[in-house]
């Protein structure tokens, strides 16, 4: 595997913290996305290279896993790598690590490729699934379960879609999405953990609705179950669970 890893470094900067001085979790969401793109470019398949054929790339479900969030001006070292997939689908798998090189965060992402003329999801070259071997390990278990709508839900948040909330595919990024999903929840809430599904799009003009329910759990810890709603129409934007 060693001959399709990357990874670069990065300092906690001042803008990626909160108030305890601690990395927020879409900032490492960020810097997933940072060294994911850039190893794409470098292996020669990332966002500018399937637009010359009308195809882009777009993030179909993510889950993080924190032991422990970096202090502000930490030295973190993030190594990702392709880790194949299943034609629709294909997994890249990262590791955080500390200056020490301690495992501080986990995280696999699910890929699809989209056709931007269509906005369907377009089946994932061979030779890029191939990249991984076949014995390669993921970080954190491949999850098939979906997550259920919510009938009832104990917090929300409206928001309106910004200019400034798109990306590269001009819909909303999907860390907008987990800052939406973490602001609607109780001041008190500790997150370290979020695996998300994203369902469709939202565009600029959009008004989204982001919903939570606490689900029982120890005294040491809180689960949630999320969604976000467009709603004009009701439709599912994205599912999440968080704890």
């Amino acid at each position: 595997m060693s001959d399709i890893t990357f990874q670069e470094t990065f300092k906690i900067r001042a803008s990626e913290i909160d108030f305890s001085q601690q990395a927020t979790l879409p900032a490492i969401c960020n810097l997933l996305q940072e060294v994911a793109g850039n190893h794409a470019r470098e292996l020669e398949f990332d966002i500018t290279d399937l637009q010359k054929d009308e195809l882009t790339w777009v993030l179909h479900r993510l889950h993080v896993q924190m032991v422990r969030f970096p202090d502000w001006r930490e030295i973190i070292t993030i190594k990702t790598w392709p880790s194949s997939g299943d034609g629709l689908r294909a997994y890249r798998d990262f590791l955080i690590m500390d200056q020490n090189g301690d495992i501080i965060g986990r995280s696999l992402s699910y890929w699809l490729i989209m056709n931007i003329q269509t906005r369907r999801p377009a089946r994932i070259p061979k030779d890029i699934l191939e990249m991984a071997p076949d014995d390669t390990k993921h970080v954190l278990p491949i999850a098939s379960n979906r997550y259920s709508d919510l009938d009832q839900v104990d917090y929300s948040m409206d928001f309106e879609v910004r200019k400034t909330d798109l990306d590269l595919n001009q819909h909303v990024n999907n860390v907008r999405f987990i800052e939406w999903i973490l602001s609607c929840l109780p001041d008190d809430a500790t997150i370290s953990e979020i695996d998300i599904q994203f369902v469709a799009e939202s565009i600029m003009g959009d008004t989204d609705v982001a919903e939570a329910k606490e689900q029982p759990a120890d005294q040491n810890s809180q689960t949630f179950h999320h969604q976000i709603r467009r709603s004009s129409d009701d439709k599912i934007l994205a599912k999440a669970m968080s704890c």
